[in-house]
């Protein structure tokens, strides 16, 4: 393995795909931090259901001398070809010339608001992740949040889906670079936008490839910022870093989609008001309800979660598994829902959830009483003390598993045994 990508300190981003004879493909961030003018993205191939791996291969990498960083993808395996799309933002790292050509930093030297903006791109790669074609952009119509009218300061996360009914989507979220968000990071608020692919499912020819941008209009998915003006979670991070709502009470990040048997797409992502935030489409993605807090059941106590990745994801039978950490942001010495050292990001809890066939409330959702999945040993000195972070659940004959992070370094596998989500299945009355 070439050094300068087996001493990688960061490890992050993870996202699990399938071919065709069931090998699994895992791609990932790499690089010296999060942030740093090397980082790269990277495929690792599984052919015994994750317990031995290829040597991970460089996808596509940042390029320093041209302040271009690549740093998060997300893959796509076309069912009937093996096509492995990968989705990625090239944003700008305006300290990549310095490193490239002095091997140093200086954060206080980053142009802003150019410094992380930038455009969507994607590869694809036909012989199973050994060669990847050149990129090619996916020009994006602006909206009201972009800081410049033809780059987002924006990034993914979840590996596109393919939907129940045939669609192919996929979500990133995007914020402002405002001078609140350079003052104090932790105020930044974002929102979702879902990239529908359009014929990516039978188009071979990577120019005839079409995307439309949803929720249409000049605004993406957020959540109900009137409702959330008191939320508590929200309060105290105003407190603590001098923070307005009318700025910032409507973020909503990182959402995954689920499909209900009675068509409804519900959408779950984190947000400032110290709980996932829930938001439901009727009309197959075109439209998406604002945000508001998940529950463990309609009119229920909220989930608690502080502002980290909180996937769900289908089971395979008709049941949903939600992953987060418990904690609204007053947990285990955490000050609000950004703290970090570990506070909110551990230990990783997860809820098995169904569905109420015609309930609006809660986007339908009933969750059964939380379970730890992995408390990790916080205590030593490790690279960078984040916790668990961008968790994935994913389901594989009859099996069930949890990729997910630790302190941005490690990337981990768990499996959860079949028995122990029947008996967290909640029943519905």
């Amino acid at each position: 393995m070439p050094y300068e990508i087996a001493c990688a300190c960061k490890n992050e981003s993870n996202c699990t795909v399938f071919l065709g004879d069931g090998t699994w493909v895992t791609t990932w961030s790499q690089g010296s931090h999060e942030g740093h003018p090397d980082e790269r993205i990277v495929c690792s191939l599984s052919a015994d259901m994750g317990r031995t791996w290829s040597a991970p291969g460089t996808i596509v990498e940042s390029v320093p001398i041209e302040e271009e960083r690549a740093a998060y993808g997300i893959p796509f395996v076309v069912p009937e070809s093996d096509r492995i799309y990968l989705f990625y933002f090239v944003t700008a790292n305006t300290e990549g010339k310095l490193w490239a050509r002095e091997g140093r930093l200086a954060p206080g030297q980053r142009r802003y608001p150019e410094h992380g903006a930038g455009r969507l791109y994607f590869v694809f790669s036909d012989d199973r992740g050994q060669s990847w074609s050149r990129r090619r952009e996916i020009v994006l119509p602006p909206r009201d949040g972009n800081t410049f009218p033809d780059r987002w300061h924006a990034w993914v996360n979840h590996p596109a889906q393919l939907m129940p009914t045939g669609e192919v989507i996929f979500t990133f979220g995007s914020h402002p670079m405002t001078q609140m968000s350079r003052r104090a990071w932790q105020l930044g608020a974002a929102e979702v936008g879902v990239v529908r692919c359009e014929n990516i499912l039978t188009e071979r020819n990577p120019e005839k490839l079409e995307f439309t941008l949803l929720p249409k209009g000049p605004r993406g998915i957020r959540t109900d910022a009137r409702s959330a003006w008191d939320c508590a979670a929200l309060q105290r991070l105003m407190e603590r870093f001098d923070g307005d709502p009318s700025e910032m009470a409507h973020n909503f990040q990182e959402m995954t989609v689920i499909a209900l048997v009675d068509g409804r797409w519900v959408g779950v992502g984190r947000s400032f008001l110290g709980s996932p935030a829930y938001t439901v489409s009727v009309d197959r993605g075109q439209t998406w309800s604002l945000g508001q807090p998940l529950r463990y059941s309609p009119g229920g106590a909220p989930i608690r979660h502080p502002m980290t990745m909180c996937p769900i994801a289908p089971t395979g039978d008709g049941r949903h598994v939600l992953l987060f950490t418990n904690n609204d942001g007053s947990q285990r010495g955490a000050a609000h829902v950004w703290d970090g050292d570990g506070r909110t990001r551990n230990p990783q809890w997860f809820a098995v959830g169904r569905a109420i066939e015609g309930e609006e409330g809660n986007g339908g959702l009933v969750l059964g009483e939380p379970r730890v999945l992995v408390d990790v040993d916080d205590s030593g000195e490790v690279n960078l003390k984040t916790g668990i972070s961008m968790p994935q659940f994913f389901a594989r004959d009859g099996r069930f598993f949890v990729a997910y992070n630790v302190n941005k370094e490690h990337i981990l596998l768990d499996e959860i045994p079949a028995g122990v989500l029947d008996e967290m299945t909640p029943e519905l009355g």
